[in-house]
């Protein structure tokens, strides 16, 4: 586990191994979600963790925080978290389901990287990391899973691949249905690929370099060229897509540690803090102050 700024970032590797006969994947993990709560308290409080996480909720009341979000806990509430995002439960005694952790480097193994990061729940932007599901389709994730934790408990020949090809079904049946519910669906495969490269050079720059022209020249795309696609995909600008990401940590970091808003000011670059608290006010409407204030117990 790491901690940053108070905030904690786990591994699969911090989670409890409820199986003692096997040796611990920590690339995988998957267990009935009343089974996890109960064995891993920590993940009451906020934190971060640096896999992907699959949750169906099959019983149970509450609330799920996702980046100062707030979700329902119910049956049928899906969630599809990527690494990095922040997030906290409160949830009701009877609250069950299954959960499943996996890294890249666990999916990679079968399959390619473009076919991971092709599927919409798992780009930053694009991203509505929930979905609430009818009856039918939380039986048919349901009896997927099973059939995942069967091959996880069995170790039989070629049991993780097994397990893969399980996985990308519910990729699949999801992706299908977040289609039909979020946004019409698009064929622009050249396209969300060059914008997950993009957010994925922000996600690992955002703090030291603010101008779009450093991305644009790190894909080899002209400043037109990158603003043509953000604009076809997503109907935003780069610089709105940098924006929202310096937003998105500024967030993390008010709501999740003690820092002085000067010190944030400072950890995101932005050497006048005068200036950093006049863009926070102008896109979220309150200076950062006011925003930690709206989240205090």
């Amino acid at each position: 586990m790491k901690c940053t700024h108070n905030l904690p970032v786990f591994n699969i590797s911090n989670f409890y191994d409820y199986n003692k006969c096997m040796e611990f994947d920590k690339n995988f993990y998957v267990r009935t979600f009343k089974d996890h709560i109960q064995e891993n308290g920590f993940i009451e409080k906020p934190h971060g963790h640096d896999f992907y996480l699959l949750l169906i909720v099959t019983k149970g009341t509450g609330t799920h925080i996702i980046d100062s979000q707030e979700y329902k806990i119910e049956r049928g509430a899906m969630f599809i978290l990527s690494p990095g995002q922040v997030h906290q439960w409160n949830l009701s005694p009877d609250t069950d389901g299954y959960v499943m952790f996996f890294t890249k480097k666990y999916f990679m193994q079968d399959y390619t990287r473009s076919q991971l990061t092709k599927l919409p729940f798992f780009k930053s932007s694009l991203n509505v990391p929930y979905l609430k599901l009818e009856n039918n389709e939380v039986e048919n994730i349901i009896s997927i899973y099973k059939q995942i934790i069967i091959e996880y408990k069995s170790h039989l020949l070629d049991y993780d691949a097994m397990i893969r090809l399980n996985l990308n079904k519910i990729f699949i049946f999801l992706s299908r249905i977040y289609y039909s519910n979020t946004i019409e669906q698009k064929t622009f495969t050249y396209e969300l690929i060059q914008l997950h490269r993009f957010e994925t050079l922000i996600d690992s720059h955002f703090k030291e370099h603010k101008s779009v022209s450093f991305y644009a020249d790190n894909m080899n795309l002209s400043l037109k060229q990158l603003s043509y696609l953000c604009k076809k995909v997503l109907d935003k600008t780069p610089s709105e897509l940098l924006l929202d990401r310096i937003i998105l940590e500024a967030k993390r970091l008010i709501i999740h540690s003690d820092m002085p808003i000067a010190f944030i000011s400072d950890t995101l670059n932005y050497n006048d803090n005068s200036y950093f608290i006049r863009i926070f006010k102008k896109t979220c409407n309150q200076t950062p102050n006011q925003f930690r204030n709206s989240f205090a117990s």
